[in-house]
């Protein structure tokens, strides 16, 4: 039901005259905080009923004060002072249950004025958290979009770099089918070492590439064996006559283990 209809079903009447129950008029006074267009139909109607009052109040009939007048001389008559003291204090209760009355109804409106802008209020702090978090979301799914992109980029640009001699890394043992790529750039000294299929270390194990130089095992650091890592950058080496990985316990050896040697290169 919207507001007009509501105010067409003579609710407002109801309520001026004190017909509603307590649910009735906690309902009416909760509405009128919340539609303007209530509260001047309540003046309205409060309005019109005092008019009504007006028209049609009743004036005392003449004979009454002759009767007034026969008991104050039958010695039956109120003293003034007293009566006026008797107006005055029920006058006075008469305000007091107004103020009362009052006080009561304002502390009502103005209790729910507060649960309802508080609850309004919290309502508007969860859909802002929730914003933020998905902002939050969403800013972290697209830098990881964005890094993986970036590194993308980064090798495909050493890939196609026509300085870039490309080496092949093949099983040690035959019965196995790893291989790696060893991309050496031949000005700059640059290694990088893309697996193509490796099978994850041992526990508490890592793999080790070592360049041959003249002989001599050189380590060119340790890599990881995951073949979606990308092409992964070594340590620089110069004048390598073949490339060896070994399995060395985790942080690597200084002496490379020849007896699990994984890859190895051709001899150039």
């Amino acid at each position: 039901m919207d507001i007009k209809e509501y105010i067409n079903s003579g609710v407002v009447e109801m309520y001026s005259l004190g017909n509603l129950t307590e649910p009735e008029r906690t309902e009416f006074e909760q509405k009128l905080l919340l539609y303007p267009e209530l509260g001047k139909e309540l003046n309205k109607v409060q309005q019109a009923l005092g008019g009504y009052a007006n028209a049609h109040e009743i004036n005392p009939r003449p004979s009454l004060r002759t009767e007034i007048l026969k008991s104050t001389l039958n010695g039956k008559a109120v003293d003034n002072r007293k009566l006026a003291n008797d107006v005055s204090e029920k006058n006075h209760s008469l305000t007091y249950k107004y103020l009362i009355a009052a006080s009561l109804a304002a502390l009502a409106i103005s209790t729910f004025a507060s649960w309802f802008f508080y609850s309004r209020w919290e309502d508007s702090e969860e859909r802002f958290s929730q914003l933020l978090r998905e902002k939050n979301q969403l800013a972290q799914n697209y830098n990881l979009v964005k890094d993986g992109f970036d590194k993308t980029v980064y090798d495909m640009l050493v890939i196609r770099d026509p300085q870039a001699q490309v080496i092949n890394l093949y099983s040690k043992d035959s019965t196995q089918n790893y291989i790696a790529r060893i991309y050496e750039n031949i000005i700059s000294k640059e290694i990088y070492i893309d697996v193509i299929s490796l099978q994850e270390p041992l526990q508490d194990h890592e793999y080790q590439l070592w360049a041959i130089v003249a002989g001599i095992p050189v380590s060119a650091g340790l890599f990881d064996a995951h073949q979606f890592t990308g092409i992964q950058r070594m340590h620089e080496i110069e004048n390598a006559n073949s490339w060896v990985v070994t399995l060395e316990p985790k942080g690597g050896s200084m002496t490379p283990s020849l007896d699990r040697q994984v890859l190895v290169s051709d001899i150039k």
